[in-house]
């Protein structure tokens, strides 16, 4: 593949300007798809930043089996402007066929063959990386260079894993800032059959639009686990929705639609899996309370605290949905560059499992830019 040839004046551009940058974009989203031949695979990078990205500065590669090359012997250089917010996927195929056979669109750049599996790292490059990726600068990895992923944490085969956090990890990894589905979890429940596997990839997986559990430019938090929930009133393993209630045993799930443009003032919330007839409040907050992993409130887990802004109260319908209508950047008093969590807490009266009354969703995090 083309290599961008950098001349030292760019080189000296690339330093004065690679603060900013490694801060803003990341990988987000890595997917080892189940169909024929191993399809489709990708990775997506994400701006979490306010400011448009320039991505013919940096490249993209894999090391693979536990080497310290990079496949192929240099990283792709990248091509475009990626806005603040925006989302850029990689196409690890030939050509789109397989992925827009499944998402109904084409990737955004194509690394030109299956050169990776789920047990390979990847690096995002500040710089044309060629080699060991010792003349470039590595701005985020996803697994541990010189390290085979077989039967490790951050294993993807036949599977996927989203970002949780909005930083760069500069080459050091930590998968406490992720979501990792693990090994076969794009198979569960199919027994083989594609077309199974083909709807586990279009519910599991986002591409183009950070957001993991279904969320658009929010990320998903504080899912509702059987060991953390009041009760053990767990989700079953949902990553996307809260503790389970008096009417739904894998809780109720926040999602996010929209953009998370304060300008747009187009970001909506809304909720399912709640208690038909029930009101439930939203509401905004500064933290991710206990590190993200919530503590136990009433029948479920509060998430998001400091600063809580009461945003707006909802009742669910018949099905048990209900969704914001307000300018949430508005109501929240909200500036480009924040991080806010969200939630909904909302009543369960009747048959709560813990007595608790009352229960609350997963949390979304959202990075507001302008």
């Amino acid at each position: 593949m083309k290599r961008l040839q950098l001349s030292a004046l760019s080189c000296l551009a690339l330093l004065a300007t690679s603060n900013a940058a490694n801060a803003d974009l990341i990988i987000s989203e890595v997917v080892d798809g189940t169909l024929p031949g191993g399809t489709p695979k990708w990775v997506e990078l994400t701006n979490t930043g306010t400011s448009s990205i320039d991505l013919s500065a940096y490249s993209f590669g894999n090391m693979n089996n536990g080497g310290t090359n990079l496949g192929g012997g240099a990283a792709a250089v990248l091509a475009g402007n990626l806005g603040a917010g925006e989302s850029y996927v990689i196409g690890y195929d030939s050509d789109n066929d397989p992925f827009n056979a499944v998402y109904g669109f084409d990737a955004d750049f194509l690394m030109g063959g299956t050169f990776i599996n789920g047990d390979d790292v990847l690096i995002l490059f500040l710089g044309a990386a060629t080699g060991d990726g010792s003349d470039a600068s590595i701005v985020d990895v996803y697994g541990v260079i010189g390290v085979d992923g077989t039967n490790q944490e951050w294993e993807y085969t036949d599977g996927y894993s989203y970002r949780l956090g909005t930083s760069s990890n500069n080459g050091v990894w930590d998968a406490t800032d992720w979501f990792i589905a693990g090994f076969n979890s794009l198979e569960e429940g199919c027994g083989g059959d594609d077309a199974c596997e083909t709807i586990n990839l279009q519910t599991l997986t986002t591409p183009g639009t950070h957001g993991g559990g279904g969320s658009s430019c929010g990320v998903a938090f504080c899912a509702g686990d059987q060991g953390t929930c009041p009760c053990g009133n767990g989700n079953g393993g949902d990553p996307g929705s809260g503790c389970a209630n008096g009417s739904n045993a894998q809780g109720a799930a926040l999602n996010s639609s929209g953009s998370c443009s304060i300008a747009a003032a187009d970001l909506t919330l809304s909720a399912s899996g709640l208690v038909a007839g029930q009101p439930g409040l939203y509401f905004q907050g500064n933290n991710a309370i206990n590190g993200g992993a919530g503590n136990p409130f009433g029948d479920g887990l509060r998430c998001a605290g400091g600063a809580v802004i009461r945003l707006q109260v909802a009742f669910a319908d018949s099905s048990g949905a209900s969704a914001t209508n307000i300018d949430i950047g508005a109501k929240g008093g909200v500036a480009a560059g924040d991080i806010k969590r969200y939630q909904i807490w909302y009543r369960d009266p009747n048959t709560s499992p813990c007595g608790g009354q009352f229960n609350l969703s997963n949390g979304i995090e959202v990075t507001w830019g302008a």
